[in-house]
């Protein structure tokens, strides 16, 4: 969550005030360019009123939708996992916020603009945590922005917990000296957690979910860097060992380690704390 007074450009000191509009919102044209001197936060912002709240407004003005006495608050971009955008203003503005008052509040009791300066942080209902998102709320000073465009946050916490299932059953498995359902129930966690580390990034088609698809976006998404490199390792050794384990009654099939067990759990609990609610 970032906060971002209004500035003057120094460059060009009434850009902002020929697109300042009555209603708090800020008309900003497609073909607009920005002045290079409005840095930071505050292009980020200029940004989106540009390519999402802009044109939505102006529509809605044009339609009747919104009337000469709107007042912009809140505003936020839904992007869903299939890529559908949605623009909010208002009272439509979903989620939840953590905000510091300097007065007793009691629950269900309808706060005040000035209740809001102290933001310390934003998330979607869990609902829809499946869907990326950009929100900015209005104090009576400034905006508070906040952004997460992570997909898939729901989706991939569920299949965490059926990695954890799975780990529990391998670990089971260990203890009785049962190498092939060990080895087994240690590859499904370790695919179901390369699978929740693609969904959130879409590395993962959605009609390409076999093993063989996961195994190959995986490994490319190690190839850049963005995984734990001994993780992946432990996964492909699981795949190789998993036919073996399930089809050859001859093989020679060795017990997962220890190790192997800490290191599929230290990816389950750090994808979870990733994915989770920021307020709950």
């Amino acid at each position: 969550m970032e906060e971002y007074k209004h500035t003057k450009s120094l460059e060009a000191p009434d850009w902002l005030e020929q697109r300042q509009r009555p209603g708090n919102w800020i008309d900003v044209a497609e073909t607009d360019e920005i002045p290079a001197d409005l840095e930071g936060w505050y292009r980020t912002i200029l940004h989106m009123f540009q390519i999402a709240f802009a044109p939505e407004i102006r529509r809605r003005l044009t339609t009747g939708q919104l009337n000469q006495q709107f007042f912009l608050i809140a505003a936020q971009l839904i992007q869903s996992e299939e890529g559908k955008k949605t623009v909010r203003f208002n009272e439509e503005v979903r989620g939840r916020a953590l905000v510091r008052v300097n007065r007793p509040v009691q629950k269900g009791e309808q706060l005040l603009v000035s209740d809001v300066r102290d933001f310390e942080n934003f998330d979607l209902e869990e609902d829809e945590l499946d869907a990326g998102h950009f929100t900015l709320l209005w104090n009576g000073e400034g905006w508070f922005l906040s952004f997460d465009f992570r997909a898939g946050r729901a989706k991939s916490n569920g299949l965490l917990k059926a990695a954890n299932e799975f780990l529990d059953s391998a670990k089971f498995s260990a203890a009785k000296g049962h190498a092939r359902p060990s080895v087994d129930n240690l590859f499904s966690a370790c695919e179901l957690v390369s699978k929740a580390h693609l969904v959130l990034h879409h590395r993962l088609a959605r009609r390409k979910n076999s093993h063989g698809a996961v195994h190959s976006a995986i490994n490319d998404w190690r190839r850049i860097g963005n995984i734990n490199e001994e993780f992946v390792k432990l996964f492909n050794r699981m795949s190789h060992a998993r036919s073996p384990a399930r089809y050859d009654a001859s093989a020679q099939i060795e017990l997962p380690s220890q190790s192997d067990f800490h290191i599929a759990e230290q990816e389950i609990e750090h994808l979870t704390e990733y994915v989770a609610h920021r307020i709950s």
